[in-house]
């Protein structure tokens, strides 16, 4: 996937205690045009997309967005919606890097 011009608009995120990896949902827009996406990313890649939000957004707080409730024996499910902020835009390479992803289309 082209990585040049793609900006995000980021939704929610999902993650379990147990596991190093974040469901990540937004809208990626290019241009004119905007599809739903869901991208896995790490828990380093989600501190990026949390500082990228509170910087764009001055009252931003992740602990009042988190919520999280018990899926399993010593295991909780994390989730937070951000559709309520009013600048959500990140930019798909500041959080990938140099990682390559790819785009499916069925």
């Amino acid at each position: 996937m082209g990585k040049t011009g793609n900006r995000l608009a980021v939704s929610s995120i999902i993650f379990t205690s147990n596991d190093s990896e974040v469901l990540l949902k937004g809208m990626i827009q290019r241009g004119y045009l905007g599809y739903e996406t869901e991208l896995v990313i790490t828990q380093s890649q989600l501190n990026q997309v949390i500082n990228t939000l509170s910087k764009q957004n001055a009252y931003f707080k992740i602990d009042e967005c988190l919520q999280s409730e018990i899926i399993g024996r010593d295991e909780k499910l994390f989730y937070a919606d951000f559709g309520h902020l009013s600048n959500s835009l990140i930019e798909v390479e500041s959080i990938i890097g140099t990682q390559e992803i790819m785009q499916i289309r069925a």
